[in-house]
């Protein structure tokens, strides 16, 4: 496991009203970084954040989640 330097790391909260979406941002955020093989679906109970049997069966988050995310900067231009 690599070893982060404290200014290196971000603490990034994703907060908004129920069925806004937050679950499946976060799920995109996770496998567009890479993070994750696959993109995690709300419908289909597969997101990494919503794990717990009664939110996989209501469809909703029932309790905050953590999402370990290794950003790394693209290169432009």
């Amino acid at each position: 496991m690599k070893i982060y330097k404290t200014e290196e790391i971000r603490n990034v909260g994703i907060a908004g009203h129920g069925d806004t979406g937050k679950t499946q941002l976060v799920s995109s955020l996770l496998h567009t970084g890479g993070m994750t093989p696959r993109w995690g679906k709300v419908t289909e109970g597969t997101t990494v954040t919503d794990w717990d049997e009664e939110e996989i069966a209501r469809k909703i988050s029932i309790q905050s989640a953590l999402a370990p995310w290794a950003f790394r900067a693209l290169a432009h231009g």
